[in-house]
């Protein structure tokens, strides 16, 4: 189901990345597993449940992992050499990992329209950089904007305010409920990709649920 959205008054459209313009969701998983040096049974559980947590920030997932899985409290340093392995290891991941079908070109005619793209990820911000410049993504984008040990609610509205974008006018891509929970916080227009995990059943408020980008793009007469 697609909502009835006027394309021609939509003027930026905002992308997370993970799970939306690069396949490395389950790398990531995988590296987060190996940061907390598991193996095994332990390993598949922390997969499991960083899967679970689409559109989480860092700091949050690393907590959860900590409390859920380990089941100890962090260790005077332990967060922050967690934090440190799992940037080392999922920057790898993501730089490796393939491209969402429909990636490049639905950002290259969305250039060549006119419309302001934006990437707005829970990576935090040099790290992301570095990912987008290896996936030859970077000259696509007109924004980059990564995160940290904080919300993707926040990272919208911070980034609705700095460049003053009417809502109205946005729309946001995003493969998790944080991303759909921080769109219905800012009144964004929300699309959800979801290649068959289920994620989005039963929700509201979003404008459709797309196996990728390029399916938006054919949609709408983009590509």
């Amino acid at each position: 189901m697609i909502c009835d959205i006027d394309f021609e008054k939509i003027t930026t459209c905002i992308f997370d990345v993970n799970g939306v313009l690069i396949d490395s969701n389950r790398a990531n998983a995988l590296a987060m597993s190996r940061a907390f040096d598991a193996e095994g049974e332990m390993r598949e559980r922390i997969v499991k449940l960083y899967l679970q947590l689409t559109g989480v920030d860092r700091g949050t997932k690393i907590r959860m992992v900590q409390e859920r899985i380990i089941g100890k409290p962090f260790e005077e340093g332990e967060f922050d050499s967690r934090w440190e392995k799992v940037k080392a290891l999922a920057h790898g991941a993501m730089s490796e990992a393939p491209l969402i079908p429909g990636c490049r070109e639905v950002l290259e005619a969305l250039g060549r329209r006119g419309r302001s793209r934006i990437a707005l990820s829970n990576t935090p911000e040099a790290e992301l950089r570095e990912v987008l410049a290896a996936n030859g993504l970077d000259k696509f984008l007109d924004v980059i904007r990564g995160g940290g040990d904080w919300p993707k609610t926040e990272s919208l509205a911070r980034l609705l305010r700095e460049y003053e974008l009417d809502p109205r006018e946005c729309i946001f891509f995003g493969d998790g409920k944080g991303d759909l929970e921080a769109a219905g916080h800012a009144d964004v227009a929300f699309f959800g990709i979801d290649p068959g995990t289920g994620e989005f059943e039963g929700e509201k408020n979003l404008c459709g649920v797309l196996e990728n980008l390029a399916e938006w793009g054919r949609n709408i007469g983009l590509l």
